[in-house]
């Protein structure tokens, strides 16, 4: 292997014989092409550099890459390297200042973006502390990922956020999902910052009253006749009976909507006539071992046959079975949550009632329970709904009152029976 001297040119490059390892230009000093071995094909790498000492004799020796040819000519390596020299006539170290801008540039392409984040965020936080994350990955596919996934995270604002994230929702009347969005933002920035992907979080001072407003909290329970009128103009709307029964299952137990279209075969005890919804159905916080029982009434169990009848050819394991699904097979899943609000928001005009979601029904049936006719127990209407008594009573009383649920439950349904809500309606 040798070095040799010679004028570098195109002719001279193309013509270098195979023991030739370094050729030093001999018309500018410090100005070289390394020359590597013969790969697999046959080919050589050439690279041009440039020798120098910022200090003279006795400084530490430089060797900056310029370029490989062919891609880089010899003429424009040499120009380059002229520059260079220019430069470090002037004190400057040019090879540790290409050095820093290599290291920025690596930076910039290797600095995460908030796609990235997302990514992170979901499967080390949310899929940890939430039992049902789905509703927070459809919140950033929906309205967070198309509009800012692509951005690095040194390069997010608070305007970027509040722009096009946060007002696109507070611009479609969605207030209540603004600020939804906005705290679950505010939770994945301060993750960030906690996983020195970030120095601070942009948002840590967005307030909700700036972003979708004050929310107040919602007060709707259909009063009885506008409960029958519901139930009465369903079935002639088009909505799919497993919606249908849903609904009604939220009416007559005030159960969450979750709670109800998430069940299944095995949940129901037809001996002792009681229903029991797991702990991960039940709104708790995740690991939580609380269940929920509630008493089947005559009305739940028609409703029951009536489901097995129509879907039992699904083999499915669900009560409510999806079969409109287009990720699984049909069956293989239970209807989506959602799909009771969006049947009640599609409809809201034929139903002829003011506005209300399926939650309201809930609410509804609390707080029929107490009207004049019933007058139930406000307590066991607490735990009717699974709510946790407040203050002394949290802490001493331990009764489940299950006997007075099972008969304030059955008090209802046949109040709803004898107005034929769920046989024929009379007007």
């Amino acid at each position: 292997m040798a070095s040799i001297k010679a004028k570098l040119t195109e002719s001279v490059i193309k013509n270098i014989p195979l023991e030739i390892t370094r050729i030093t230009d001999t018309e500018l000093s410090g100005f070289y092409l390394n020359v590597g071995k013969p790969n697999k094909d046959g080919k050589r790498s050439l690279v041009y550099y440039l020798y120098y000492r910022l200090g003279g004799r006795g400084s530490k020796e430089r060797r900056l890459a310029l370029g490989r040819a062919p891609a880089l000519s010899v003429v424009k390596a040499r120009e380059l390297a002229k520059q260079y020299i220019g430069d470090v006539s002037r004190g400057i170290d040019v090879f540790l200042e290409q050095k820093e801008k290599t290291k920025a540039q690596k930076q910039e392409t290797e600095a995460p973006t908030i796609q990235e984040l997302v990514t992170e965020f979901l499967e080390r936080y949310i899929k940890v502390n939430r039992k049902d994350p789905i509703e927070v990955e459809r919140m950033f596919e929906k309205d967070v990922l198309p509009a800012i996934g692509g951005v690095k995270l040194k390069d997010i604002t608070r305007r970027d956020i509040l722009s096009k994230v946060l007002d696109p929702i507070t611009d479609r009347g969605a207030g209540t999902q603004a600020n939804k969005t906005l705290s679950i933002l505010k939770q994945m920035f301060d993750f960030a910052v906690e996983r020195d992907l970030m120095q601070g979080n942009p948002i840590s001072t967005s307030k909700k009253k700036n972003v979708g407003g004050i929310e107040k909290p919602r007060t709707r329970a259909l009063e009885f006749e506008e409960l029958i009128q519901v139930f009465e103009r369903l079935p002639k709307l088009g909505v799919s009976t497993q919606v249908i029964y849903a609904l009604k299952f939220i009416a007559l137990t005030g159960c969450r909507p979750i709670e109800v279209t998430g069940a299944q075969w095995q949940e129901f005890d037809f001996d002792k006539m009681i229903w029991t919804i797991p702990a991960e159905r039940v709104k708790q916080n995740k690991g939580g071992e609380r269940i929920h029982k509630v008493p089947i009434t005559q009305n739940m169990i028609i409703m029951l046959d009536e489901l097995r009848a129509s879907f039992s050819y699904l083999g499915s394991k669900y009560v409510f079975p999806s079969t409109t699904c287009t990720t699984n097979a049909v069956g293989e899943q239970p209807i989506d949550r959602h799909s009771l609000s969006r049947a009640v928001n599609r409809k809201q005009k034929e139903l002829g009632v003011p506005k209300f979601v399926p939650h309201d029904l809930r609410r509804t049936m609390a707080t029929r329970l107490g009207d004049d006719d019933i007058g139930a127990d406000p307590i066991v209407v607490e735990k009717i709904l699974n709510h946790q008594l407040q203050g002394m009573q949290k802490v001493y009383n331990l009764q489940e009152y299950m006997e007075k649920r099972r008969c304030l439950l059955k008090q209802w349904s046949e109040k709803l029976e004898v107005a034929v809500l769920f046989r024929d309606y009379k007007k």
